[in-house]
Order: structure tokens, then sequence, then C-alpha cells
């Protein structure tokens, strides 16, 4: 099995951050901004050089292509482009949203409120090649609490125990579009890293991961690839 580990592109959020230094105005799903749309595209052209790069015959083209995506808008929009030049269904997989999931802060308490999140007939009208995995709460995608620490964990835990039972032993490639927080928890549960730990995977946005599994063991192949940016599209 093949995965390649996508950020998704910048989004209103991310812009929000890199201008304020603050999450107050934050929106609970936020879209693509300007430079994230190109972003995507300028991903969506160079995908394949990252699942078998030219000229290198030791890497062989995968058996079939997955490309799944968590179901918040900013990750659906980077994989609309994908999915339409490759022909391939957007998987919509709820476990890849971002650690604490559909959110916003309380005025008065200070305290993160879980939102129900989109509902599923609407993304599928802006995403028409969008296909859920599972059954899915039509009042909301996610109509959860905020997300803890130790849920996300789990929920990581649980993305790979599924991958497995679904892709491993096979030569499929895994495409995963989905967030900066999300892909910590993901790495340090694949690779078996205990907690507390010092450190951090920096992902910039369309930062693209590639890891490789077989039954002899796990490798990292590269880490946030960005070569399909110019440098002043780097965020």
């Amino acid at each position: 099995m093949r995965i390649l580990f996508i950020r998704h592109a910048q989004s209103t959020n991310n812009l929000l951050w890199e201008q304020t230094g603050s999450s107050d105005g934050r929106s609970s799903d936020p879209m693509l901004t300007e430079l994230g749309i190109k972003q995507s595209l300028a991903l969506c052209n160079h995908l394949e050089r990252y699942l078998y790069p030219e000229g290198n015959s030791q890497i062989q083209k995968p058996d079939r292509i997955y490309l799944y995506s968590s179901l918040m808008w900013r990750s659906l929009q980077t994989a609309q482009p994908i999915a339409e030049k490759m022909d391939l269904k957007i998987l919509g997989l709820r476990d890849l949203h971002e650690v604490g999931g559909v959110y916003l802060k309380d005025p008065e308490t200070d305290l993160n409120i879980g939102l129900p999140g989109k509902k599923p007939n609407e993304l599928q009208i802006t995403f028409p090649r969008l296909q859920f995995i599972e059954e899915l709460d039509q009042g909301g995608w996610y109509n959860a609490p905020f997300e803890t620490d130790e849920q996300a964990h789990l929920r990581a835990k649980r993305v790979i125990h599924w991958l497995m039972e679904r892709h491993g032993g096979s030569a499929d490639a895994v495409v995963m579009i989905s967030h900066g927080a999300f892909f910590n928890y993901f790495m340090t549960e694949l690779l078996g890293m205990t907690t507390p730990y010092q450190g951090w995977f920096v992902v910039n946005n369309t930062g693209v991961t590639r890891v490789d599994v077989d039954s002899e063991g796990k490798y990292i192949i590269f880490v946030n690839r960005i070569d399909h940016l110019p440098v002043e599209w780097v965020s």
C-alpha cells in the first residue's frame, strides 16, 4: 500500500492566522482562499509525479488509486480537481476531519462547542463526485462535541486500522486529503511514537507525505513535498 497524506490548500482560517496570529473570527468550516485554489490546481497537475516519479523504473504504478477526503469544505475543495483530472470518486471519510472537529468558541464560557457541520446532501450538490464511506447524520455530518486530545489519538488509530483492513497487503495507492494537526496524530500512531513526545511535523498547505507499507514495515519516502508550488505560493 502506498499512502499519500496531503494537507488541504490554504483556507480562510489559515490566512486569518497568518495575518493576525489569532483565531478570533475563525470559521467553523472555512473554504479555500484564492491562493488556496491556485495551490489545489498546482497539486493536481503534479500529483502523478508524487505517486510514481518519472524516470524511476523501481517505482511501480499502483493497481488502483483511491481518493479519500475529510468532509471539511477546504479538503473537499482540494480533492475536487484531483478527482476530475484522474476520473476518481471522492471517498468521504468522516474520521479524516481536523482535530477538534467542527466547532466555534462560546464567547461567554470561552469553551469550544461542537457544531453539526454541513448536511451530507449539501456537500454532494457542490461536490458531485463525493461518495460517503459510512452512513452520516443527515442533520450535519459532524454533529458531535468538541474532540479531545485523547479522542483524536483514538481516531488516528481507527483510521490506520481501517486502512490496513481495506488496503494492507495490496499495491493500492491511497491518497488522503486531510489536515495539518491530524497529520501529527496519524504519523505518531502509525510509527508507534508514545506520548508525551516533543516535536511536531510541520506540513504546508498541499504538502505531500508518502508512506509505503508492506509486510516488513513502514517506509517514510518523503514528508511535506511542496515542489509543485512556486515559492510565493507556499503557505
